[in-house]
């Protein structure tokens, strides 16, 4: 991530909490080298369920947009919860559970910071 520099304290952390979140999700090799279709990427459903799985979403959608509001210093959402849809898309993955544990918990985190007041 780059561009300007988070402000606050939440700020920081959560830009610590995304890029940890990418790295994470490449060591469990669920980071996509390609993008998913036009078609996907348009999908109206929470988390794009319909068009594309979990890891996709925080790639492709999740991630740059926090990030632009970040780097754009527009207000971040003020409640937000993840982890119910991680942990179900945590079930149906084949990689080390060290892994999953991590991501998990780094979605965990994420979760904790918006469903506090700190924002």
């Amino acid at each position: 991530m780059s561009g300007s520099m988070p402000c606050s304290a939440s700020e920081v952390q959560i830009e610590t909490l995304l890029n940890q979140l990418i790295s994470q999700l490449k060591r469990a090799e669920q980071w996509s080298v390609s993008p998913p279709s036009e078609w996907a990427m348009q999908s109206e459903a929470p988390f794009a369920c319909d068009r594309m799985d979990f890891a996709q979403w925080l790639q492709f959608i999740f991630i740059p947009k926090m990030t632009r509001l970040l780097q754009a210093q527009l207000p971040l959402p003020r409640r937000m919860t993840l982890l119910p849809m991680a942990q179900e898309w945590a079930k149906e993955l084949k990689c080390d559970r060290q892994y999953t544990t991590a991501i998990l918990d780094t979605i965990n985190k994420i979760d904790l910071i918006f469903s506090d007041d700190a924002l």
